[in-house]
């Protein structure tokens, strides 16, 4: 049975809640999983809807949305059929020619030059479209990244470090979810998801902040790092 727009809005959320928080259906890394649902939702071998779905989701929703609806090809012109020609009357005595009428100041001449209103309201949008073109909002480049951060040993508050890392607050810089995961002998790593603008936030930047906390991390990896 064919899926109803309903059908797949509802798959769509469905999907949505199952990552949120993380880069793939299981976590960090992919699996065979995140494959079979690839599949189901764009089908195999389709290039060009993976192409056209990759560039969509460089823009923002607000982008998307100030769209226009393309305008519609005009209907082609009907070509009116030519009578057969009809033979030509006798031609008519000719009449002296009507002296050629002045002029009037008051007529509308329609094929004049333009005048000094037009050229400049003229000017004035060629000056705003070209400001339109230059003032358009570029799509903004994100990179989702997922760190593990190792502590000292087994007696570091893990809990309260998450808490110090993810009050930190910087333009382009989105915190998401972490979690602990068991090392060995005890020990665990906190392992944080985040989003950042590349614009605004370097992977410098980010070691700066984590490994800032030296009271509670020995060193960081990057597990996965991402476009978006």
């Amino acid at each position: 049975m064919a899926q109803t727009k309903a059908d797949v809005l509802k798959k769509a959320g469905e999907v949505e809640a199952s990552l949120k928080g993380k880069l793939f259906l299981s976590g960090a890394r992919p699996t065979a999983a995140d494959v079979k649902l690839f599949n189901e939702l764009l089908g195999t071998g389709n290039t060009a809807l993976y192409r056209w779905v990759k560039h969509m989701a460089s823009f923002t929703e607000a982008e998307r949305n100030a769209w226009t609806a393309p305008a519609k090809a005009a209907a082609p012109a009907k070509v009116a059929t030519a009578a057969p020609p009809k033979a030509a009357p006798a031609p008519a005595p000719k009449a002296a020619a009507a002296p050629s009428k002045p002029a009037d100041d008051d007529e509308v001449d329609l094929f004049g030059e333009e005048t000094a209103e037009e050229k400049a309201a003229l000017e004035a949008k060629k000056k705003a479209d070209a400001a339109a073109k230059t003032t358009k909002k570029a799509a903004i480049a994100k990179s989702s990244i997922l760190v593990d951060i190792k502590p000292w040993d087994d007696e570091t508050n893990l809990t309260e470090l998450a808490t110090k890392l993810t009050s930190i607050v910087r333009d382009g810089l989105v915190w998401g979810a972490n979690k602990l995961v068991p090392v060995a002998y005890g020990v665990k790593k906190l392992q944080q998801l985040l989003v950042i603008e590349d614009d605004k936030v370097s992977g410098e930047d980010l070691e700066d902040m984590i490994l800032g906390m030296e009271d509670y991390v020995q060193s960081m990896d990057i597990v996965a790092w991402n476009k978006i």
